[in-house]
């Protein structure tokens, strides 16, 4: 019967522990451990599109990299977008996603390549 009791014990302090262990890591992840995962294209110039109020982040509208940007009529704004300046990189580019991602859901941010005038001759 001791060693039952025992063996019980060793089984609930290991999945305590695996609890405690993985709620870490998401408190972890949460508090800025773990990376933004949006797809940025490998060649600029870009454009993060938004589907949220760009009104909430206005540090990030503000970043040096962007050129432009445009939110949606209706208020709260519903979506918009930031277009980067021509010689922004992608550490620009990741730059402005993590400061979009603090406020909004990543799920809603999408970057994409921004048309240049040469592309439409």
């Amino acid at each position: 019967m001791r060693a039952r009791t025992r063996r019980a014990r060793v089984v609930a302090v290991v999945v305590v522990a695996g609890l405690v262990g993985s709620t870490l890591l998401g408190a972890i992840a949460a508090l800025g451990g773990g990376g933004v995962s949006i797809d940025i294209p490998a060649q600029g110039p870009w454009t993060v599109g938004v589907a949220g109020d760009l009104g909430r982040v206005p540090e990030c509208v503000r970043d040096p990299a962007v050129a432009e940007s445009y939110m949606s009529a209706d208020m709260p704004s519903s979506g918009g977008s930031l277009v980067l300046d021509v010689d922004a990189d992608a550490a620009d580019v990741e730059r402005v996603v993590r400061c979009l991602a603090r406020v909004i859901d990543p799920a809603r941010i999408g970057v994409m390549t921004t048309p240049t005038p040469r592309d439409a001759a």
